[in-house]
């Protein structure tokens, strides 16, 4: 793999211990070697790894500089995902952001710009939680009949800004579907509603018959400006496929600079654990 000097502070920025120079995550010497045999079936003191140096980070950075881009991908993605486990470690909007784009650049999506084809995704700068805070601003002082399809927009911008590859509206037999993203690899159909009253039951069911309608796996986010009522939820009952998220949930998220595939991820967790499909976000 060919890396920039940006992209090598991508991988510094996200996995050197920021208080330790050298040191990748949390891992000692015995603790990465051991990491590195039993995830990923590398050794990661083979000589051939220490090219640049000893240090910990310079034998990653030696790895994922010469091995191929299948490798280098499994390595980014395992150490983000051992990352996201450490108790003390707050991932943030912009290390998500950063992530996304050392991803992007790992899959090839720079060679297809180079080629003059369109990559999958718009690669942002990163993630500006003020920018996307004015845009919901922005939709309450727009007459009502433009909110939903403004909302729309502003979610496809949101999914784009956290590399979750989205797919805009579309429609199938005469039924709508709001829009798609991507997230750890399962495609999740989204209906969104700008409502200034909460969503109930009628809505939740029409939402899941259109899943029903999908291939047996698919699963939904059914995103709620106003939120959702609990007599909605109590009747819709559990066992469905389809995440809930409130307007509240995005504010949170954006106003304490949480990452969106962390909001759900969590939330699906929390789904898994307990069986309700809306959890309110919390900080």
């Amino acid at each position: 793999m060919k890396f920039t000097e940006s992209d090598i502070k991508n991988i510094n920025q996200l996995f050197e211990d920021p208080h330790n120079a050298g040191y990748v995550l949390n891992f000692t010497n015995k603790s990465m070697r051991e990491f590195f045999e039993s995830e990923l079936s590398i050794d990661i003191d083979n000589d051939i790894y220490r090219k640049d140096g000893d240090s910990k980070m310079k034998r990653l950075r030696c790895l994922l500089k010469q091995d191929d881009r299948e490798t280098v991908l499994r390595v980014v993605t395992r150490l983000w995902e051992h990352r996201k486990t450490m108790p003390d470690n707050v991932i943030t909007a912009q290390d998500d952001a950063v992530y996304g784009r050392l991803i992007s650049k790992i899959q090839g999506a720079d060679s297809l710009t180079a080629a003059g084809k369109t990559p999958a995704l718009i690669v942002p700068t990163g993630i500006d939680n003020n920018y996307f805070l004015k845009g919901l601003e922005t939709l309450h002082n727009q007459p009502p009949h433009q909110r939903g399809h403004s909302f729309e927009l502003w979610l496809n911008e949101l999914f784009t800004a956290f590399y979750l590859s989205p797919k805009g509206a579309f429609r199938l037999k005469g039924e709508q579907i709001d829009g798609s993203f991507l997230l750890n690899n399962e495609t999740y159909l989204v209906e969104a509603k700008w409502h200034s009253t909460k969503t109930g039951n009628a809505d939740l069911h029409a939402f899941h018959g259109k899943l029903d309608q999908k291939i047996s796996w698919a699963r939904g986010v059914f995103i709620s400006w106003a939120g959702f009522t609990k007599s909605g939820l109590d009747a819709w009952g559990r066992g469905k496929k389809v995440i809930c998220v409130s307007g509240y949930d995005l504010v949170l998220m954006l106003k304490n600079n949480i990452s969106f595939r962390m909001l759900m991820e969590e939330k699906i967790r929390r789904a898994a654990e307990t069986g309700n499909l809306y959890v309110a976000a919390r900080v």
